[in-house]
């Protein structure tokens, strides 16, 4: 009988894991064997991706021990192997990328999500304008203006967006970053369904870096 999928963190190190991980295309193939047990067809399918594209990957995650044979099914012909990544999990230090790897990762995929938040901002906010105005606490502000009641897009009632800086008591970020925190697991789930909306979501918090 098959062991469950083993939710302990994985530290990877090596190079060949290293790279595959930091691949989003690598990452993408390795998801559906991260959740369960796979044929290479069934990952295929649930990968939305040609079986023959993904066996490509399927070796170079056996070679990086990403991903393990779990049991092969004996048929007429070519059994059948089954595969699971080793974990559900895995961590790789920063100090076990290769130099300037690290910000471009994580610089790609900020880029990508912020640019998909503005493109759809930009969309719903289509019809009005900017409002610069003066602030007694920031001198100036600048933000978008807010759209007539009767407007024909109604998807600027459902945007807001705000960027800036604040001065803030450790208990004040503490309960900030709690609040950012409570927002995304409330409401950063992705599921499709009757009267659900795609909704691009952009939240973050950090302090600024010592000088």
């Amino acid at each position: 009988m098959l062991e469950p999928l083993s939710n302990q963190p994985i530290v990877i190190r090596d190079h060949l894991g290293v790279d595959l991980l930091l691949n989003l295309n690598a990452i993408s193939r390795l998801s559906p064997f991260m959740h369960t047990e796979h044929t290479l067809g069934s990952a295929a399918k649930a990968a939305a991706v040609p079986a023959s594209s993904l066996a490509y990957w399927v070796q170079r995650f056996l070679t990086a021990r990403l991903l393990e044979t779990t049991r092969v099914v004996p048929r007429a012909g070519k059994p059948i192997p089954h595969y699971r990544a080793i974990s559900s999990e895995f961590h790789i230090p920063f100090d076990a990328m290769p130099p300037g790897r690290r910000d471009e990762f994580l610089l790609r995929g900020r880029k990508f999500a912020f640019e998909q938040f503005i493109a759809a901002s930009n969309a719903a906010f289509a019809e009005t304008g900017l409002r610069i105005f003066a602030s007694p606490e920031r001198g100036v502000e600048l933000t978008v203006i807010e759209p007539p009641s009767d407007i024909a897009d109604h998807r600027a009632d459902r945007t807001t967006e705000w960027w800036g800086a604040c001065n803030l008591t450790e208990a004040e970020a503490a309960e900030l970053q709690q609040a950012l925190k409570g927002l995304q697991e409330r409401f950063g789930r992705d599921q499709e369904g009757p009267g659900r909306t795609r909704y691009r979501f952009v939240i973050g918090l950090a302090p600024e870096p010592r000088a």
